[in-house]
């Protein structure tokens, strides 16, 4: 059932791209591998790999992802801000305190898929 679940995952993906990509130019193709390459850009980073891994459980504070992280406060911070614009997480304020969480799961789909991969080469 999970393998069944899992191709049927990819032809959904496979069809939604065919669909948004079907009309587009040579010249938009080209925005798009450049935004993608950005986007990358954005994951490529491991700070930003551990404060999604902190914030992919459920909203968190600032002070909670430092915490989680092992980081400095102005490290954290500028991680945050740098996933918020990509699109990655949400930022929420209360009063004084900001909050974090995940706005995008399919970016989190893919970063555990790829980290299960690697955490299962080095087994």
């Amino acid at each position: 059932m999970h393998i069944y679940a899992y191709n049927n995952k990819l032809m959904n993906n496979k069809a939604k791209l065919k669909k948004a990509t079907s009309n587009l130019s040579p010249a938009l193709m080209e925005k798009v591998f450049e935004r993608v390459a950005q986007y990358f850009d954005v994951l490529s980073e491991p700070a930003r790999l551990r404060i999604m891994y902190a914030v992919c459980s459920g909203e968190k504070s600032v002070s909670e992802v430092i915490q989680l992280c092992g980081s400095s406060q102005a490290n954290v911070s500028r991680h945050l801000a740098m996933l918020h614009k990509a699109g990655i997480l949400l930022r929420r304020k209360e009063g004084t305190t900001v909050f974090y969480s995940i706005a995008d799961n399919a970016t989190v789909e893919m970063c555990q898929t790829v980290c299960a991969k690697i955490a299962e080469s080095l087994h």
